[in-house]
């Protein structure tokens, strides 16, 4: 398998070009949900949206390009939600705070679970594995940053291992819930279970 270029080829600075992005971005969403991502082309992304081919591939090489950009359109909205969530929790009530980090992550996944679905395959071919990594990277330590002020109640004495194996724990559940048991998602029974789980492993039984 050929590599491909995956990053943008120029920022859009004016109102009217980040428009014309924000246009082909979200054509990208509809033409993946609607013809998977083999079938969708940078032709019909182009026509979704309503500018020329020669208008997206000034911002975009490919459909690599395009879909590398909803990874990471998706992952800082992610983060911009369980911090929100975090901000919200009574900083005094650590178990408030995990109890809101795994409500929101879970709530992450209503975001058109069709498409994260795409976006979780896609991974590999888009080169975007760094960005997932950093974008976990910050969830714990959003979690983490609200678990020190209480590390005594905790029952796993290194903080940052405690808030990177919950974090871990809910991504791989997210993501095997979204592939295999889509169902699952939004439910209040998922949820309960995650809390379960993440309660009874940072304060134990």
């Amino acid at each position: 398998m050929g590599t491909h270029e995956t990053n943008p080829r120029k920022t859009p600075r004016q109102t009217r070009s980040r428009a014309t992005v924000d246009a082909i971005v979200e054509a990208t969403i509809r033409v993946l949900l609607a013809r998977g991502y083999d079938g969708t082309t940078t032709i019909a992304v182009a026509a979704r949206a309503g500018v020329s081919v020669g208008s997206l591939y000034q911002y975009f090489p490919n459909k690599e390009a395009l879909v590398a950009t909803l990874v990471e359109r998706h992952a800082a909205a992610i983060v911009a939600r369980v911090e929100g969530a975090l901000a919200e929790a009574d900083p005094a009530d650590p178990e408030a705070a995990v109890r809101a980090f795994v409500r929101a992550g879970l709530d992450a996944q209503r975001i058109s679970p069709a498409l994260h679905k795409i976006l979780i395959e896609q991974l590999p071919r888009v080169g975007r594995l760094a960005e997932v990594a950093e974008t976990s990277r910050k969830l714990a330590v959003l979690l983490e940053r609200r678990l020190v002020p209480h590390r005594a109640r905790l029952a796993v004495p290194d903080v940052r291992l405690a808030a990177f194996v919950v974090e871990t724990a809910l991504e791989a559940l997210g993501h095997r819930v979204i592939i295999e048991e889509p169902h699952l998602i939004g439910t209040a029974k998922l949820e309960a279970e995650a809390t379960t789980l993440a309660l009874a492993y940072l304060f134990g039984p």
